[in-house]
């Protein structure tokens, strides 16, 4: 329902398709159509088996793997990743079983690698950089699963939404109104609360159910957050975590190889500085700046691939830029540019490096050249005289 809504509020569905089809989902079709629920207009989105084809059983392990080996933004992969990962870790503890091998039959295998990819694909074409989420509803009573019954809502469903401090409203019972899939993504992806905002679009994504009871529809409002001027002082509101472990028996070529895991693996940036250990000998710190609520699997991944025997945390803010990454016609040809932005004003432009690379390699230019000329021509276009 989350995913319908987004393409109801005006992400293509194309968007989405080549989001999932990057990471090798190509045992299920994807569709929409409008449908009436309660009475009112919504988009359903339809997931459905490809005639044919072999239903592909999928362990979180194996989800993540595919989002790696993607070529989907950084942004996209991070999200989905921690998403899957914050599910599977809520997942594993109720089952008593490792993350890693959680299976997601449970959660609908495909259907849950398309929610949780379609929707972070869509909220970085919507260019969303900040989500908030309202009261949930929450009905008591008891659904099947391969479990066997289990009470509502759902016990990995209320231990995502009690762990964001979600409010709960009192719902329909008998009803799964919230699935531990929506859980994971307004939980990971969100904040609750609702800011003011100035409304660009609206989405009414519709469930299968048709309850004449009340609409079963959610909503997702698009727009830009009012009642900060444009020279009022940015704050430290970027909640994350920084971890930290010293490393005194690697080679440098296994300390970078678990740097480019933790980033791989969604870390917000990652950075080794040199140290001194004990006994004299040289050694280094490697620094994971995490997002929250991942600090865990992050430091699980620590533990498991590097030789250390211990991982400290601590609680951080963060003063952070908004960023977007737009299509350039450049003097030496279409490139990405990622831009920076305070307050909604562009204030840098830099292309991807793998772009001026391409570059670089058809016209014979040295690098730096190609990204000296690209970078000029694109803060001419994008920024603005900042004095």
């Amino acid at each position: 329902m989350l995913l319908a809504a987004l393409l109801d509020a005006g992400c293509p569905l194309e968007v989405v398709r080549e989001a999932v089809h990057a990471c090798g989902v190509d045992d299920v079709r994807i569709d929409t159509e409008d449908v009436s629920r309660a009475g009112l207009r919504a988009l359903h989105l339809r997931i459905e088996a490809v005639p044919g084809a072999a239903p592909v059983e999928r362990d979180l392990d194996a989800c993540i793997s595919a989002l790696n080996d993607s070529l989907l933004p950084v942004r996209v992969r991070a999200n989905a990743t921690f998403t899957l990962v914050n599910l599977g870790v809520v997942e594993a503890q109720l089952h008593g079983v490792s993350p890693d091998h959680v299976h997601l039959h449970e959660l609908s295998a495909a259907d849950t690698l398309v929610d949780v990819v379609g929707v972070c694909a869509a909220l970085d074409h919507l260019g969303v950089d900040h989500v908030r989420f309202g009261p949930l509803p929450a009905g008591q009573g008891t659904v099947e699963t391969e479990h066997g019954e289990i009470p509502l809502p759902a016990p990995s469903t209320l231990a995502m939404l009690a762990t964001a401090g979600a409010t709960l409203l009192p719902a329909v019972d008998g009803v799964e109104h919230v699935t531990p899939t929506a859980a994971a993504l307004l939980t990971t992806l969100g904040t609750p609360g609702a800011p003011p905002l100035r409304l660009r679009s609206i989405g009414h994504g519709a469930g299968t159910r048709d309850d004449p009871r009340r609409p079963n529809i959610a909503r997702v409002w698009i727009g830009d957050a009012v009642g900060a001027a444009d020279d009022a002082p940015l704050e430290f509101d970027d909640v994350c975590t920084e971890l930290r472990t010293n490393i005194d028996d690697a080679s440098p070529v296994v300390v970078a190889d678990v740097m480019q895991r933790c980033l791989a693996a969604g870390a917000l940036d990652a950075w080794v500085v040199p140290a001194t250990m004990k006994k004299g000998r040289p050694g280094s710190v490697l620094h994971v700046l995490a997002p929250l609520g991942s600090d865990v699997a992050l430091a699980t991944l620590l533990l498991e691939t590097a030789p250390t025997l211990g991982v400290r945390r601590t609680e951080t803010l963060r003063m952070v830029a908004q960023r977007d990454v737009v299509d350039f016609e450049s003097p030496l040809g279409m490139v990405r540019v990622k831009r920076k932005r305070l307050r909604d004003r562009v204030v840098d432009a830099r292309p991807e490096l793998d772009d001026c690379r391409a570059v670089a390699d058809r016209t014979g230019m040295p690098l730096h050249r190609v990204i000296d000329t690209i970078t000029a021509a694109a803060r001419a276009a994008f920024t603005e005289d900042l004095t």
